[in-house]
């Protein structure tokens, strides 16, 4: 439906010998310390799995029929890490903004974007900045998906954090190697504190949250987890405003977040998320997205938002900015609208991503010493495709036991090296760990190009009971 990646078009003469360097970019060291982080990553999400009575998971699968003891017990174990990452993405937004990384352009500066990938202005990680291990567990995770990286840190001003990239070695320094127990000095305690006003460790934070409603603009506090699965950590979100008695749901709350960045963009000049990438300039905003949102669009948005709609969908809004824009918007609005699927102010869905990245890291047995020397062509073989510019170009698979998949994911923890060694071959828009795009299964795509009814039925979209209904008005 929509080719969301354009090929590159520069080619490099001086690719095979740069190639030949990629082993030592990446240390052995580095992978090491990076074994070790995951599996300290892996060792909280059992401690959160055991902890029987943690937000209270096991009584809300008790009222679901049809479960065995042990498959119940598994449930409640996989919502109970669920919500403690909802509940870490929460802390990390408020670590993330309150981060002061000054010296950074920003959108609005007349410097050249260029100068972030210079070798000036890298954010120097102290020890008394180390966030508690939730919190560093989803910077993680977003600095694997390089391109939602690069785009957070470049609309909130913090390039000089994309320049540092992501604090390996000094977390390695506070993680004990025999029971790999994340433990840092009583200074970090206190500059995460005093900077978030949140506890140190995750559960000690309140079962509610205040939350903006979407119509009257008043603190309403919602609980993360309810009995029937209704908190703002649960599938099926559902509260009411305590002050207006609004009806707050998910599409509420993603409208929310798009009316906040539309004003962002014409008060501020903040791009919106998805248009800060462009295959010829790399990280740079998408000249093409102000001309689109010059014309009636932007105004059809903010009415479609406007905190007066009673029930705001993000499924019509779609809609509506499909007829509204031309044609050949239709990749471009992709783009900005599959950051508005969930909630959150980062470029990246966290909570998936991740969850991905436990999981892949659950295979993890041992952090034994690996020769790189035998995986150096295999890296080079995939740096070499990358260079070629295919329009299908993919990752390698997202597996850390994969020796190749650990050399390739430590790289993307220093941002601005890896994506300095893809541009010299031709790739502006590094791969990362981000889900390759499926358009056949892609909601958004569905929205701005809704396939026939027929199609719908074959790939057992609707019920045989629509088809026929649909067969008798035809």
């Amino acid at each position: 439906m929509l080719d969301r990646e354009r090929p590159g078009t520069k080619t490099f003469t001086e690719a095979t010998p740069l190639l030949q360097k990629a082993a030592p970019i990446v240390p052995a060291q580095e992978c090491q310390q990076h074994i070790q982080l995951l599996r300290c990553f892996l060792n909280l999400k059992q401690t959160v799995l055991k902890t029987k009575g943690l937000f209270k998971t096991e009584y809300v699968h008790e009222i679901k029929n049809g479960l065995d003891p042990i498959a119940r017990q598994s449930a409640a174990e996989e919502s109970r890490w669920s919500i403690y990452v909802s509940r870490a993405i929460h802390r990390f937004s408020i670590w993330w903004t309150r981060l002061s990384v000054t010296g950074t352009p920003g959108p609005g500066s007349n410097q050249l974007l260029e100068k972030s990938y210079g070798p000036h202005g890298g954010w120097t990680w102290t020890g008394d900045q180390m966030p508690p291990l939730d919190v560093l567990m989803v910077l993680h995770a977003l600095a694997l998906h390089t391109k939602a990286f690069g785009e957070d840190c470049f609309r909130h001003q913090k390039m000089a954090l994309w320049n540092g990239g992501f604090p390996l070695q000094l977390a390695s320094q506070y993680i004990d190697p025999d029971n790999f127990e994340y433990s840092c000095p009583e200074p970090c305690r206190l500059q995460f504190e005093n900077m978030t006003k949140l506890a140190w460790d995750n559960v000690n934070d309140p079962e509610n949250l205040p939350i903006e409603c979407f119509r009257c603009q008043k603190q309403t506090a919602v609980p993360w987890t309810t009995r029937r699965g209704k908190g703002l950590a649960d599938d099926g979100f559902l509260q009411v405003c305590q002050w207006c008695k609004f009806i707050l749901r998910k599409d509420a709350l993603l409208a929310q977040k798009l009316r906040r960045d539309l004003h962002l963009l014409l008060e501020t000049n903040i791009p919106l998320p998805g248009t800060c990438w462009s295959v010829d300039n790399g990280l740079a905003p998408n000249e093409t997205t102000d001309g689109l949102l010059k014309q009636p669009l932007v105004d059809l948005l903010l009415e479609e938002t406007r905190p007066t709609n009673l029930f705001p969908n993000i499924t019509q809004i779609i809609q509506a900015s499909t007829e509204a824009a031309e044609g050949q918007s239709l990749p471009l609005l992709h783009n900005i609208f599959e950051h508005y699927q969930y909630v959150g102010t980062s470029s990246c869905d966290l909570h998936t991503a991740v969850m991905r990245v436990s999981k892949s890291a659950s295979t993890l047995q041992s952090a034994d010493c690996l020769d790189l020397s035998q995986i150096e062509s295999l890296y080079t073989h995939f740096l070499r495709e990358q260079s070629k510019g295919s329009s299908r170009r993919s990752a390698p698979q997202t597996d850390i036991m994969d020796p190749l998949s650990l050399v390739w994911s430590t790289h993307l923890l220093r941002p601005r090296s890896y994506c300095d060694f893809s541009r010299h071959f031709g790739n502006s828009v590094p791969v990362d760990w981000g889900l390759q795009h499926e358009s056949e299964t892609c909601s958004v795509c569905q929205t701005l190009c809704p396939p026939s009814f027929a199609r719908r039925f074959i790939r057992g979209l609707t019920s045989l009971s629509e088809w026929k209904e649909w067969l008798s008005t035809v």
